[in-house]
């Protein structure tokens, strides 16, 4: 963990760019960051990163300044930027933590000059990333105005600011999914909102907290209290199940029938299902997320890979401890807060198949040799954001999927250089002839997609352990590795090819938690088990629905393969 000194420089750093950021969001209002010149650039050439167009001023303090007061520095920039034209709806200023020290009346001034349209965000010093875009959020609800009346089926979005990762993407999926269910949005705090549309958020019916392991709770709270609007945070839309559930949680607070629109959602997600893709590219595959910036992903992401794709999670970082003990439900390997050396060491020696990170993260996966990485947190440097490739809601899912088999399947590919097979070099240690024969057998039945690394993996086990025995790579030394090092899911079957039988998983074999509601003939069910367990059960239900609108009374592997010819995916 980082030393006490290293935090609190981190922290403090944090802090001050969310405030930041935070104003930052909204595109009509002015900022002033009431700081020294270093700290005024360092969050300028942050925000530049996002490439999104900004105003932000400084006064630029000298170190008498700050020693001795900057009320007269801040007031003579206040007026300058209150009388540019055209005149601004909202001046924003912004603290920094010298000025927090030294104790500048900022409220003070702001008095003196007399305007209303400024608001002064200047939380304790100290605190996380996730404190600093609350403070701020807060800050703002001094101009919100009650509202005289409701607007029928509309909710603010609390969150994202403008250094949440991939925001705009997020946000525009979001917002295509309630209007399929008619319920706009009223406004966004902050990202990508104007002045009005944060002094008008009291109008909406509800408060929606997109990112509710990183900030907005507090938020709500206050704004249900002194507006009456209720919120909602029990759901992160990442991953088909919990974007159904979020948007079905939507829906009956509004009573809205979003039925057909899930089904439609629901149809598409499985003709991707149904193509058989997934299974091959997730099969075995390992993730490490590096995302202790972005909590909400870490927690959503995680669970979307786990549950949904069958990938395991070799290492998670996040930022804060809830979301950690959200995160351990899926990975038992959760560091909370790690430096970008402890992080190094998590990959080497758990060595993931795919890296999610920000790009500290992936400077250091290109010196290992990572090659299969997604940009999923801040900061983005060389990173183009856009409005179609969301990580949240149903278009997240296909994204998602989409942008990992890409990545695993491309590197496999200049990897083994096309080819789909690799010779094994069994390297210096002697091998026995049946453990030789075994190995051999063992890469026949991993999947191609991984086949190189997996084998490289085991052979490295067995080679530290034949050192260790002082033996050369026996039969027992290859059963041991194999047995210690194959998922569990897959183990019987890797297993039964060692010992030369059939007494692993056998095929015809299905999950006794399925249920069919239809007569299914074996080769229909080999068909189903290519198939992840986690979306097995809708496969099944959605091949079960296509038979029965064509009237077929037995479910066969022709009626799978015609399913698939209707999506347009052949019959692989």
């Amino acid at each position: 963990m980082r030393s006490t000194e290293d935090k609190a420089q981190k922290t403090t750093r944090e802090l001050a760019g969310a405030r930041v950021w935070t104003a930052l969001g909204i595109k009509d209002a002015r900022v002033i960051y009431h700081a020294p010149p270093g700290c005024y650039i360092s969050q300028h050439m942050d925000a530049l990163m996002h490439e999104y167009p900004f105003e932000l001023y400084t006064t630029s303090l000298s170190y008498a300044n700050v020693m001795q007061g900057a009320e007269n520095q801040l007031e003579a920039v206040l007026r300058k930027t209150l009388a540019r034209k055209p005149i601004p709806k909202l001046v924003i200023i912004v603290t920094s933590p010298s000025v927090e020290i030294t104790g500048d009346d900022v409220e003070g001034v702001v008095e003196k000059v007399g305007d209303k349209n400024c608001v002064v965000i200047r939380p304790p010093i100290g605190g996380s990333l996730h404190e600093g875009r609350e403070k701020a959020l807060i800050s703002l609800i001094d101009i919100m105005v009650p509202a005289v009346e409701k607007i029928d089926k509309t909710v603010n979005f609390i969150g994202p600011t403008f250094d949440t990762f991939n925001w705009r993407a997020d946000a525009f999926e979001l917002k295509r999914m309630l209007s399929r269910i008619g319920i706009k949005v009223n406004a966004v705090l902050t990202g990508g909102s104007r002045v009005n549309e944060i002094i008008n958020a009291p109008r909406a019916l509800l408060n929606l907290c997109l990112y509710p392991y990183d900030c907005g709770i507090e938020t709500a709270q206050i704004m249900e209290k002194k507006f009456g609007i209720p919120y909602l945070a029990g759901h992160v839309p990442i991953g088909f199940k919990e974007s159904a559930v979020w948007l079905e949680e939507i829906a009956d607070f509004f009573k809205v029938d979003a039925r057909e629109y899930l089904k439609e959602e629901t149809e598409m997600i499985f003709e991707l299902i149904q193509s058989f893709m997934v299974l091959p590219i997730t099969f075995e595959c390992s993730a490490a997320l590096s995302l202790d910036n972005n909590d909400t992903y870490a927690v959503g992401i995680s669970q979307f890979l786990k549950k949904e794709l069958g990938m395991e999670l070799s290492m998670v970082a996040v930022g804060s401890a809830a979301a950690g003990e959200k995160v351990k439900e899926v990975c038992n390997n959760v560091l909370v807060e790690p430096t970008i050396d402890e992080k190094k060491e998590q990959f080497i020696e758990k060595g993931p198949m795919m890296i999610m990170g920000n790009f500290y993260d992936l400077k250091v996966a290109k010196e290992l040799g990572f090659n299969n990485f997604l940009f999923a947190d801040i900061p983005t440097l060389g990173y183009i954001a856009t409005e179609a490739s969301p990580y949240m809601g149903f278009q997240g899912v296909r994204n998602l999927i989409q942008q990992t088999g890409n990545q695993i399947y491309i590197n496999f590919l200049i990897e083994t250089k096309g080819g789909m097979e690799e010779a094994i070099s069994l390297g210096e240690i002697p091998w026995d002839l049946d453990a030789r024969e075994a190995f051999v057998k063992v890469a026949a039945v991993i999947p191609h997609f991984i086949k190189a690394t997996a084998m490289r993996k085991l052979q490295k086990k067995a080679e530290e352990l034949a050192v260790k025995n002082g033996t050369g790579i026996t039969m027992d030394i290859i059963r041991t590795v194999t047995e210690q090092y194959t998922p569990t899911r897959f183990k019987s079957k890797f297993l039964s090819v060692l010992q030369g039988g059939q007494d692993g998983e056998q095929p015809g074999e299905f999950s006794t938690e399925l249920t069919f509601t239809m007569e299914w003939d074996a080769p229909a069910r080999e068909l189903m088990e290519k198939i992840p367990q986690e979306v097995q059960a809708m496969a099944v239900a959605g091949t079960e629905e296509f038979a029965r609108e064509k009237g077929y009374k037995k479910i066969t592997a022709g009626v799978v393969n015609e399913l698939k010819e209707k999506a347009g995916m052949g019959n692989k």
